[in-house]
């Protein structure tokens, strides 16, 4: 059965002048050169235009003209799929882009799937399951850090990593498989030949766990909650940050009933902030709802903001808060600076960083986003040559792990090899799904259903 020719517009309609709309696969040379009338010269010639760009016009059967194009076409298997690819570079209006795409569809051309290009170079032996990933980290990189490590993945970093752990188990599993079938009773290796690959296996793949959190706050921000009672100036603290009125600031105690959620770029990060309800004592029932949602939420942070009101006495629902953030990484933060000071500091018998603030006269909020930088330092990001990203492939190292740790268990304690050798070459088996090895059509289908459809 002959591939399919998939076609998509590749850039978000109505964000700029021009528009790609992509195609990939054998039919790709045949469609664009019924449709593409070059300004000057011949049609596309598959070799001698190989990777130049022509000018000229897209026209419908009728050779009326639907728009004035720049059109690449690319030879594979030197191209993102491996396949034969053609883009055309038309004006970014919608009615044209829409246009294009119909009539690749009408000489046909199939749409393409979410994510169905990046699919194809995975399929086609271009790059691994974990370099397709990257691609999507790269799209939705929120910071420097986040999009170096993204082209770091999808320059094959990591699955150099899995392969050269893959290859200390194969190291272990065919001196384990040789004892088992090949020597002679009284006669088989010495255990020991076998774990000292297993261990250093081990040892590789905690490594790279241990580098999960960082990846997660790499990825995915500073996952930050304000807390504090009512009316000590949370909205106004996220407004600050967001140097915009995101959050509705009154004087009326428990007007934040709901979570409110904001990425900032924090430098070589991202904070992911949440302002939340003003936690108190109250009757009403739609305020409870998000004061326990407050509540809840501390324990998902990475970093609480705990806001105190200094021009109020020190009472009960502070005393709870404080309760809240003494086991956690919090910054305390005392507002209302410029109106007379009432809050007792000797309160505090945690050791947080405590910062003075008014959100009237913008006091302190550098002091603040210093502390932050300071808490979260970046040179050790910096310093990992592979960050864990991914939560699939988290979970795979931990699967992998744990079945290393089991196998390693049974030897030690003499188990014949050969019931061993199940956990041994699951661990094998879990890190090969990292990077796509026998992996399974529905975990596929998994992976590239979060990417648009023009990727």
């Amino acid at each position: 059965m002959e591939e399919r020719t998939i076609a998509a517009i590749s850039t978000p309609s109505g964000t700029g002048g021009i528009s790609i709309v992509r195609m990939s696969g054998s039919k790709a040379y045949e469609i664009i050169n019924k449709i593409f009338k070059p300004i000057v010269g011949s049609a596309i010639d598959k070799e001698r235009d190989n990777r130049r760009m022509r000018y000229g016009n897209i026209v419908n059967p009728d050779g009326q003209i639907i728009d004035e194009v720049m059109v690449c076409f690319m030879k594979g298997p030197y191209t993102y799929t491996r396949e034969d690819i053609c883009e055309i570079n038309c004006h970014g209006s919608f009615v044209s882009v829409k246009k294009i795409l119909n009539l690749l569809l009408d000489k046909g051309c199939d749409l393409a799937e979410a994510g169905e290009f990046t699919k194809r170079a995975f399929l086609n032996g271009r790059i691994d399951l974990s370099q397709a990933e990257s691609v999507l980290d790269i799209i939705n990189a929120t910071n420097e850090l986040s999009q170096k490590e993204g082209i770091n993945q999808l320059n094959g970093a990591l699955g150099e990593k899995i392969n050269s752990i893959r290859k200390e188990l194969l190291e272990a599993l065919s001196r384990l498989e040789y004892s088992i079938n090949f020597t002679e009773d009284g006669q088989d290796l010495s255990p020991d030949e076998i774990i000292k690959f297993m261990e250093e296996a081990k040892i590789a793949i905690d490594k790279l766990l241990k580098t999960s959190n960082k990846g997660k706050i790499l990825r995915d921000g500073i996952n930050t909650s304000i807390i504090g009672k009512p009316n000590v100036g949370k909205s106004s603290l996220l407004n600050k940050l967001l140097n915009e009125n995101r959050a509705i600031v009154t004087d009326i105690p428990g007007t934040t009933r709901d979570l409110i959620t904001e990425y900032i770029s924090f430098g070589d990060f991202t904070l992911k902030i949440n302002d939340t309800a003003g936690i108190r004592d109250t009757e009403d029932l739609v305020e409870k709802i998000g004061v326990d949602k407050s509540i809840e939420l501390v324990d998902q942070s990475d970093l609480i903001i705990a806001i105190f009101d200094s021009s109020r006495d020190f009472d009960h629902e502070d005393e709870k808060i404080i309760s809240l953030i003494e086991e956690k990484n919090a910054i305390i933060i005392l507002n209302k600076g410029d109106l007379s000071p009432k809050f007792d500091e000797s309160k505090f018998s945690i050791d947080k960083p405590i910062i003075k603030t008014s959100m009237v006269n913008e006091e302190g909020i550098d002091r603040l986003e210093e502390t932050i930088t300071e808490m979260f330092n970046t040179k050790d990001l910096k310093r990992e040559s592979v960050l864990i990203t991914n939560t699939r492939h988290e979970r795979l190292l931990s699967q992998a792990g744990k079945k290393l740790s089991e196998s390693l268990r049974d030897i030690k304690r003499g188990i014949p090899l050969d019931a061993c050798e199940v956990d041994l070459r699951g661990a094998y088996d879990d890190l090969g799904l990292i990077i796509g090895e026998a992996v399974s059509d529905e975990i596929m289908d998994k992976v590239f259903k979060e990417f648009c459809v023009g990727k």
